[in-house]
């Protein structure tokens, strides 16, 4: 019964502590913006031309201006008790350090009781010992509390920070060889090797016509195989 009091009024003193973080940086040099190569990509276009479709693919060279700065990276926390609970952190360590220091010091001061045979010194003894280092590991504890409270920062180091502006076209050119792909409304396809200037001249069926009059759409898509995105819409 005694230790579950003793461990209820440990958990009662024990101080709860709420933080709060966010993150900050610290710039180490003026912006710079570097230009930043992203790739290449295929496209194509298309018109017709009587009875053939004349295509061009285009090999694009892709850019981006990204803006760079080194900066230095701090993690900032702010910490408070909630309550009172570091208030009775420390003064249940105090209450307990002194009641223990008491019990020993009114041990050693009580002349032993000859007419009993019972000596109750070491009992007490080992309460008091008991008691005060409760006591101190509850004041240890609140001290440590104590130090977390408040604003700390820590530092995560240096690191670049980069910001990618928007894509740009910094270059293209013919894209020599491949195939292209004209698929009909009708979900016919036509296919057509591209020459080292990247044109192709897909040649439309004789009754094209009819076929579009039959579907009631004009709408054909220009594709380059092995890409799917470099496809493209057109009116036959």
């Amino acid at each position: 019964m005694r230790a579950s009091v003793v461990f209820l009024l440990l958990l009662a003193s024990c101080a709860r502590l709420t933080e709060q973080v966010s993150l900050r940086a610290q710039p180490l040099e003026p912006p710079r913006v570097v230009r930043t190569s992203l790739g290449e990509r295929l496209a194509v276009a298309g018109t017709r031309e009587g009875t053939v479709v004349r295509a061009q693919v285009t090999r694009i060279q892709r850019c981006a201006d990204v803006q760079e700065q080194r900066a230095e990276g701090f993690r900032h926390i702010e910490r408070q008790a909630e309550g009172k609970s570091l208030v009775l952190e420390w003064v249940f360590g105090g209450l307990f350090t002194a009641a223990g220091v008491g019990l020993i010091g009114w041990t050693a001061a009580s002349p032993a009781d000859l007419e009993t045979s019972t000596d109750t010194a070491p009992a007490n003894y080992a309460y008091g010992a008991a008691i005060t280092a409760l006591g101190v590991g509850l004041l240890a504890g609140a001290l440590y509390d104590q130090s977390l409270v408040g604003t700390h920062e820590e530092s995560l180091g240096e690191r670049t920070l980069r910001k990618a502006g928007p894509e740009q076209v910094c270059g293209q050119t013919p894209a020599a060889g491949g195939q292209v792909r004209l698929t009909l409304p009708d979900g016919g396809q036509i296919e057509a090797p591209v020459d080292a200037t990247g044109q192709a001249l897909v040649v439309l069926p004789p009754d094209l016509e009819k076929r579009l009059e039959r579907e009631g759409s004009r709408r054909a898509t220009l594709e380059v195989l092995g890409d799917a995105a470099a496809q493209v819409r057109l009116e036959l």
